[in-house]
């Protein structure tokens, strides 16, 4: 796949030159795609997932979901609350929020709000690659709360993060982690 790097297998990710891009981050295996957000449109992605999970609802995320793309999920609450920069695609579904197989990868979903409240966290449970969107990002820095989140929230979600059993940080921006276990 054109311009996305390896970073496990399976899983690629993509990075662009725009400044407010998000990280797609692309998992595939016999011939199904997902994609982990969408970018804010600038990354040129010639073809439609099979699924897309959008980590939250701020535009640098949603904004490169096509419509014709059939299945695209995100959190309930952002859907609920709106809110500042908050783009809902109009083919998003609620997400269950429940773990998902997809191909030979588990995927399982928290919600960790603070960023926005509807920000999640998905665990690969396969490649032990943790998708945190804009709530964590390397070097211990964390999602702005002053867009429509909370500081309070956010603190509770940074300590759920430390309690899940993930090898690799894959944020919504910047760079990739490996967890620090002291």
């Amino acid at each position: 796949m054109p311009g996305f790097e390896e970073i496990a297998r399976h899983t690629r990710m993509l990075r662009t030159d725009s400044r407010t891009c998000g990280t797609v981050y692309l998992i595939e295996e016999n011939g199904r795609r997902l994609l982990i957000d969408a970018g804010d449109g600038q990354a040129k992605l010639d073809f439609a997932p099979d699924i897309c999970i959008l980590t939250h609802g701020h535009f640098d995320h949603t904004r490169g979901v096509k419509p014709d793309w059939e299945k695209v999920l995100m959190h309930p609450a952002e859907f609920r609350f709106g809110g500042p920069h908050i783009e809902v695609p109009k083919n998003a579904e609620k997400n269950p929020m429940k773990e998902m197989k997809f191909g030979s990868h588990l995927l399982e979903f928290f919600h960790t709000p603070g960023h926005t409240d509807g920000s999640i966290c998905i665990l690969d449970r396969k490649t032990g690659l943790l998708f945190s969107g804009d709530t964590k990002f390397a070097g211990g820095s964390y999602g702005r709360t002053d867009l429509g989140g909370s500081d309070e929230e956010m603190e509770r979600s940074l300590a759920l993060i430390e309690k899940i059993p993930y090898k690799l940080l894959c944020p919504g921006h910047g760079e990739l982690e490996e967890k620090n276990e002291a």
